[in-house]
């Protein structure tokens, strides 16, 4: 392809140049500008396949009509156009166009679903779930349904297997059982490894890593809905403990202090949360974040005007179906500023 382009500027070049010496001899007439015409007319014709030939396949459509328009630029343009055009080429090759096509991708639309799914599969986890509470399926259907979420997060699919504990099939009520357990389990002897050396710490900063890691742990326990009863107070009791181990060893921990305040919230030790809350933002933790936590402080104060002035404040997220009703509730009415003074914006609501 290089070389007939080439050569048909080669040829375009000696036409070109014909008529040129046509149009500067002595002594023109009618038929000298007219051969000079279809002379340079040819030439044009040269140029505009010339350059067709070497421009990139993506300038090159529509191809009629980007050689017509070549064809009239070089032949009302004497050699301007034939400069003009090699150098938008020459632009044209070097810093090509920058196609928003070629940053993205095709892929296929995932099914749509009207529930939010909590667990299970991809996007069967409702069926999973009609699988597991309805009693008529075949039991084989069933298993395969609680095998399919047993690598789920407990926090989403404890219900459902705390529920099957009482399930009349036998093969269901001991799977559902050995998943919850093997969970617990697996977290309990982290605990208990962590722990063990722990005893045998004198440094410090080791010391408080580890106290971190097991408060972190007990912290997993309760999200999970691992334990219950007197067992979640225990966690609870012993979460509380080795956090505030580690931050009497280093107290510039504010992911700490953030899971105290969840820790308080949860067993509704409104004090102890306030404290926790303004310890966090104190040693930097985001304020935006600490807001939920704020509202939900608020409320159990029964502090209905800052629960109202912290939704206004507050950004949500629209796929999160219950928030932006909250956030309607709470936003009317009048904007005042409450409790927690410290960690409150400046300035009017």
């Amino acid at each position: 392809m290089p070389i007939k382009a080439v050569f048909t500027a080669i040829v375009g070049c000696v036409l070109e140049a014909g008529s040129l010496a046509l149009l500067l001899q002595d002594g023109r007439g009618a038929a000298d500008i007219g051969l000079y015409l279809l002379l340079h007319l040819a030439s044009s014709a040269l140029f505009a396949l010339a350059l067709t030939l070497l421009m990139p396949q993506r300038y090159r459509h529509p191809r009629k009509w980007v050689r017509a328009y070549l064809l009239v630029f070089n032949f009302f343009m004497p050699l301007a156009g034939l400069l003009c055009t090699v150098v938008a080429l020459t632009v044209g090759i070097l810093w090509p166009k920058d196609e928003a096509a070629d940053h993205f991708d095709t892929t296929d639309s995932p099914e749509f679903v009207t529930m939010r799914r909590r667990e299970g599969s991809g996007f069967r986890g409702n069926r999973v779930r009609a699988q597991l509470s309805n009693l008529s399926t075949p039991l084989d259907e069933r298993l395969n349904a609680l095998v399919a979420i047993q690598n789920t997060p407990t926090h989403s699919s404890g219900d459902s297997l705390r529920s099957l504990l009482a399930d009349p099939a036998d093969d269901m009520r001991l799977l559902a059982y050995g998943i919850l357990d093997a969970k617990e389990k697996r977290i309990t002897q982290r605990i208990v490894d962590i722990r063990t050396h722990l005893g045998s710490v004198t440094d410090p900063d080791t010391s408080a890593l580890l106290h971190q890691q097991v408060a972190e742990l007990y912290q997993e326990l309760i999200y999970q809905n691992l334990v219950q009863g007197d067992l979640l107070k225990y966690s609870c009791d012993q979460m509380r403990e080795h956090a505030r181990a580690s931050l009497a060893i280093n107290s510039e921990q504010p992911g700490l202090e953030f899971m105290l305040v969840r820790l308080e919230l949860m067993s509704g030790n409104a004090q102890a949360a306030a404290a926790a809350l303004q310890n966090a933002y104190e040693h930097g933790f985001s304020r935006t974040r600490l807001l939920p936590y704020l509202a939900e402080l608020s409320y159990i104060e029964r502090d209905f005007e800052q629960v109202r002035r912290l939704f206004i404040e507050m950004a949500f997220d629209p796929s999160v179906s219950s928030t932006p009703q909250l956030h309607r509730y709470w936003r009317h009415g009048r904007r005042t500023y409450a409790t927690h003074p410290d960690i409150a914006p400046r300035g009017p609501a």
